[in-house]
């Protein structure tokens, strides 16, 4: 099978091959006054304190839209899930960010429906790197800019334990953050009050009174759990839909490829989409194709954990786990529907002690166990060793100037990433252009690059005259 020339790619702000589909302005501002420059990220915006506003060594290399030039990595088409390669960069190596991305994500899906007057982005101011008397002793670089000193404290001292409880902080001193705290506590406390007043831990030696306090507790908890349970019901269904859909969509193009004699995908959870890869075999319809790209669109839009597609800094969430996290979210409201009807049903002195005894500890697992999947499927995305060199090779640049021959190793790494998702190899076939495999899955961005690479190595082949 012969491949067209890799197409040009449309700049940032162009639409997307469907409708409907916007562009996002610059994902940094800075603020003169205050000299704190914003850097937008998909789910968090960071704050780093910033001279001029000038990006620095890692600022410069991995702001690779700033030349006109998209990136796959940057090549979407929703406006609210525009990736900023730095904050996406920051989610795989610092623990502090990461942590507010999954805390942030939890609180997104189980708690705070999307609404249109509310922004569900907390912003976080991330603070200084201290000095480090050892690294001038040592001779070490000393790095000007806030965000290069940050990134290579990280690199240096992990510290985990000590940057997610930094995060946690950072998260409850957001309003998202305060809401979802004073949320949490209050589950926290009336559901450990039930225990001893049950237990008789706080004993008030009179039958009528424990169980008079038992019943306030248990109502307590049962009108917080409802707020959530019933009130995010419709997204809820929605979503469960959507993610249905996705889940069949991945079965029967996994069908469909083995009944064509097509070797599977490199990723199954990485599905082929012509907005981003022109060049791939199709075995979905258009109109599937088309509504599997409007329900991962809207998906996305509502689950702010969820990746469609891999980038250079992450791989695409896995679709089975995001099928779970749904059905646990959808358990804790069938859960809650049940425990209403015995609460609110029954009185205290009806209603079998069984039935509070099951259904709130029922309802309160399905909410962990549906933040828990999120933290763990948001984990097993990350590009870690890739991000890491990444990022040490920026850093190991003198002046930012020097990031524009960095940049083409950049993109040279986003396009190997983009070709090791989508590796599929039967025979090579070349073209004047663009070598590609048969039935290989490439994007038109990494398609773009690989020409690129080619035309500079032939140039520097060339002998002088």
């Amino acid at each position: 099978m012969r491949l067209a020339p890799a197409p040009v790619l449309r700049s940032q702000h162009s639409g997307s091959s469907f409708s409907n589909s916007r562009r996002t302005a610059s994902p940094t501002r800075f603020n003169p006054v205050d000299g704190v420059l914003t850097l937008e990220g998909p789910t968090t915006d960071i704050q780093v304190h910033s001279h001029d506003g000038e990006p620095g060594l890692v600022g410069s290399a991995l702001s690779l839209r700033s030349d006109g030039a998209a990136s796959y990595q940057s090549y979407h088409p929703l406006d609210d899930h525009h990736h900023d390669d730095i904050v996406e960069h920051l989610d795989v190596i610092d623990p502090q960010v990461a942590t507010i991305s999954n805390l942030t994500n939890a609180a997104n899906s189980i708690v705070i429906p999307p609404l249109s007057w509310y922004s569900r982005k907390p912003v976080v101011v991330l603070a200084d790197a201290p000095d480090d008397p050892q690294d001038k002793e040592k001779g070490e670089r000393v790095y000007e800019d806030s965000l290069d000193r940050h990134v290579n404290d990280v690199l240096k001292r992990p510290s985990k334990i000590k940057r997610t409880l930094r995060g946690v902080w950072s998260f409850l001193k957001t309003p998202m953050g305060i809401i979802v705290g004073i949320y949490g506590f209050l589950v926290v406390f009336w559901g450990a009050a039930i225990v001893f007043f049950l237990a008789k831990i706080i004993n008030f030696h009179n039958e009528n009174t424990q169980g008079f306090w038992v019943e306030v507790s248990s109502q307590v908890v049962n009108g917080l759990f409802t707020v959530t349970g019933l009130g995010l019901l419709p997204s809820r269904v929605l979503d469960t839909y959507r993610v249905y859909k996705i889940w069949h969509y991945k079965r029967k193009t996994r069908r469909l490829r083995a009944k064509a004699g097509l070797p599977p995908l490199f990723d199954e959870d990485d599905l082929p989409d012509p907005a981003y890869d022109p060049n791939y075999v199709h075995v979905l319809s258009e109109e599937e194709q088309k509504d599997l790209h409007r329900q991962q669109m809207k998906f996305q839009h509502h689950q702010t954990w969820y990746r469609p597609h891999g980038t250079a800094t992450h791989r695409a969430y896995p679709i089975n786990t995001a099928l779970w996290i749904c059905l646990f979210n959808d358990g804790n409201t069938i859960f809650q529907i049940m425990l209403c009807g015995t609460m609110w049903g029954l009185d205290r002195f009806q209603r079998p002690a069984w039935s509070t005894g099951t259904l709130i500890p029922a309802a309160f697992i399905c909410g962990i166990s549906s933040a828990i999947f999120i933290a763990r499927g948001s984990s097993k995305t990350k590009r870690i060793k890739e991000v890491e060199k990444r990022l040490r090779d920026a850093l190991a640049t003198e002046h930012p100037e020097d990031v524009a021959s960095l940049k083409g190793g950049i993109r040279g790494n986003s396009s190997e990433a983009a070709l090791s998702t989508a590796g599929e190899t039967e025979k090579t076939v070349q073209t004047p252009d663009v070598v590609v495999d048969e039935h290989m899955t490439i994007s038109a961005a990494a398609a773009a690059a690989e020409k690129r690479k080619m035309s500079s190595d032939s140039e520097r082949r060339r002998p002088l005259s």
